[in-house]
């Protein structure tokens, strides 16, 4: 068991994954996207022959692990780094959840792409037996034990990057501190977001693999925000909000409306030049039927974006159902609301920071370092309450500096977080530096 410390890897092999696997195929009983995931599993392995025998001969292979749709999002950009740095090697990606198969398959840099198998020993023995990789890049957080032990015993560089470990992670629980030291001590290299996420990584890691390289979201939001802006304007004519003082509401749910709509009607009425721009995360009939009621009955006159024809009719409220196109409405923007934050966690608060925009969310931010970041600075506000937003928006209506200060504060985080993609393919680039072959 070379590589492994052997009470917690046979503690995890024999105790742990059983428990998990009976839990999972319960889950799957009751939930689609458990079930989906399984499925998605069936013949695994014999897929991961032919994606091999595809390969040119003697082709090297960079295995990139991201858990979903949002983490493949974040290595985006790392695709076409790896690509040009090293042109003569396959990169293979895989997910965990459903939700990333489908972003994964249509990616033009991935030569090819899978689920990752469940982390027993056996199985994770077969995808490094079949694939041969010769480094494995996880992103973000969706790190298992037998990945990593696996990449150590076969000597392959593995990389933790994008790594964030927030304050109530349960890494680093009492119980659960010695079982995370014995797996990512095993890591060749932690690049993670900031210098407070790698203090907390320290107690767990040596700080001589750590290094704080950034985040590769920045780069991917930049570059989608760029791409998209000449079709921006097709989207959300500029001509529509002129003279007008624009609040989206971005990726809201219930508990989120119930605080944003009743601190806009309340300005409102002393402000008539705000607007609202709604775009709910979950834009299905009853919700936006639902959304339209509630507006209503604050004395606002809503209108769906699918009913605009050409330009906005008089209205106080456009709500967006549309998915997809979200981004692109925070060009319009004079502050932005991110929702989330009253449920598991704020949505992306990055998309309008690009835009230089003062941000709210609700309370639940700890798990995204750039909301942090961006509260730190001032240029984003919690808020638990409608008073409370009511009551900072005020002072941006009436203090135009202090707006100025924020926005410019928001802008300034971008900045500062853009290069972290090319900082870690020099780290990878650094680590198989013996192995001449990958060039």
């Amino acid at each position: 068991m070379k590589n492994r410390h052997p009470f917690w890897f046979l503690f995890y092999n024999f105790a742990v994954i059983p428990v998990l696997f009976i839990g999972l195929q319960i889950a799957r009983l009751f939930n689609p996207k458990v079930r989906q995931g399984i499925l998605g599993r069936k013949d695994l392995f014999r897929r991961l022959i032919e994606v091999k025998k595809n390969l040119p001969d003697n082709r090297k292979l960079i295995l990139i692990h991201c858990a979903s749709a949002g983490e493949f999002e974040a290595a985006r950009p790392l695709l076409a780094a790896l690509r040009k740095r090293f042109p003569k090697s396959s990169i293979h990606v895989t997910c965990y959840s459903p939700s990333g198969i489908k972003p994964i398959s249509k990616a033009e840099d991935v030569d090819s792409y899978s689920y990752l198998p469940f982390d027993d020993f056996i199985s994770t023995r077969r995808l490094f037996r079949i694939l041969n990789p010769s480094a494995l890049m996880v992103v973000k957080h969706d790190i298992w034990p037998n990945l990593v032990w696996t990449a150590a015993h076969r000597k392959i560089p593995a990389l933790w990057i994008n790594a964030n470990l927030h304050e109530k992670s349960k890494r680093l629980g009492w119980i659960s501190r010695g079982f995370n030291r014995a797996f990512l001590s095993r890591l060749n290299a932690v690049l993670t977001v900031d210098d407070s996420h790698a203090e907390r990584l320290a107690s767990l890691i040596s700080p001589k693999i750590i290094e704080v390289v950034g985040d590769s979201r920045y780069d991917r939001t930049m570059d989608r925000m760029k791409r998209a802006e000449p079709e921006a304007e097709t989207i959300l004519p500029s001509a529509w909000f002129e003279g007008k003082k624009v609040l989206v509401g971005g990726s809201t749910w219930g508990p989120d409306q119930r605080i944003l709509i009743p601190a806009f009607a309340r300005l409102k009425k002393e402000h008539p030049e705000l607007y609202l721009i709604l775009v709910p995360h979950e834009p299905h009939p009853h919700f936006l039927a639902d959304t339209e009621y509630y507006l209503r009955g604050y004395g606002l006159n809503p209108i769906r974006y699918s009913q605009v024809n050409g330009s906005l009719p008089a209205s106080d409220v456009l709500v967006v159902d549309k998915v997809g196109i979200l981004a692109m409405l925070y060009r319009a923007a004079w502050v932005a609301y991110i929702g989330g934050a009253f449920g598991e966690g704020v949505h992306s608060v990055l998309e309008p920071a690009v835009y230089g925009l003062p941000l709210f969310f609700g309370p639940k931010y700890y798990m995204s370092h750039e909301a942090e970041y961006l509260v730190q600075r001032g240029a984003a506000h919690s808020v638990n309450s409608t008073e409370e937003l009511e009551n900072r928006l005020r002072l941006y209506l009436e203090d135009d500096q202090t707006w100025q200060v924020a926005a410019q504060e928001s802008m300034r985080v971008v900045e500062s977080g853009l290069g972290a993609t090319e900082r870690i393919v020099e780290r990878l680039q650094e680590l198989l530096a013996d192995q001449k072959e990958i060039q």
